[in-house]
């Protein structure tokens, strides 16, 4: 698949919404798609996860967000990938977090759907799945995030999912 989208940190400030829409326990692993230096994964640990994946093109990043999983001794719960979403698993996957452009969101898309168990928790800062339904939104900011539990709802036809009404609950 490549890259969709250069390294674009989530901000410190909007990481709690990912974990208000998606809570996490024990239970859970959280994939981070396109992880970046392994914030969101590190604050899902804080938050309770069981263990995390960050999957992520750059090799620099990858070898940092290694490197302070090592540093916080979390090496057992901790895995990152130097890889392409495309060509990794997600079945074990209990949560999934994605920063990507709409592009990217269409061409995983069919990808979620094949290898993502009922009741895996999608959340999708800024941009959504077009023909998904979200079963909550939440604006933080300028930006908006979705949650789409799978088997995702569908948008209904002729209707566009930019006109649904945000839930913020």
């Amino acid at each position: 698949m490549g890259s969709f989208i250069s390294f674009i940190p989530t901000p410190f400030e909007d990481i709690d919404t990912f974990f208000k829409l998606a809570p996490v326990s024990q239970v859970d692993v959280v994939f981070d798609l396109g992880s970046g230096d392994g914030r969101l994964l590190f604050a899902a640990l804080e938050k309770g996860a069981g263990k995390i994946v960050g999957v992520e093109l750059d090799s620099v990043l990858a070898c940092e967000a290694r490197k302070t999983a090592g540093e916080k001794r979390l090496e057992d719960k901790a895995t990152f990938l130097e890889a392409d979403v495309m060509d990794v698993n997600l079945s074990d996957a209990t949560v999934v977090l994605c920063y990507l452009y709409p592009t990217a969101s269409e061409a995983l898309k069919p990808k979620f759907e094949l290898e993502l168990k009922p009741g895996t928790r999608v959340v999708m800062e800024s941009f959504p799945v077009e023909g998904w339904k979200p079963v909550q939104t939440k604006v933080f900011g300028y930006k908006t995030f979705y949650l789409y539990v799978m088997p995702p709802g569908i948008v209904e036809q002729g209707r566009h999912e930019a006109s649904l009404e945000p839930n913020t609950g």
